[in-house]
């Protein structure tokens, strides 16, 4: 039962997640970023599903966890490359956009 209730946190808190948008300097261009609170939450549901899994009463809900555990797995990927590729680009842009050399 304890299994099932804190599936159904894990589920209602990511039906919905949102990202900020923040505008790049001086300019026009958005970036975005996902919000610390989420953040935090998800590398918090990602121990309690790993936590899941360990347990010996899972197995009426071992495959629902294991998904979880996938899908979380992949919004921590993506946000983490997101994260990535925007510094990179901040880095980059003035080597591409402020120099007139390039």
């Amino acid at each position: 039962m304890k299994i099932g209730k804190s599936l159904k946190t894990v589920i209602e808190r990511w039906k919905t997640v949102n990202f900020e948008p923040q505008q790049h300097k001086n300019t026009t261009i958005q970036s975005i970023k996902m919000i610390e609170e989420n953040f935090e939450a998800l590398e918090e549901h990602q121990m309690l599903i790993n936590n899941m899994l360990l347990s010996k009463f899972v197995g009426y809900f071992e495959k629902e966890v294991d998904q979880w555990k996938r899908d979380l797995g992949s919004v921590y990927d993506v946000v983490t490359l997101l994260t990535e590729v925007q510094k990179t680009w901040s880095f980059l842009e003035n080597l591409f956009i402020g120099s007139e050399e390039v």
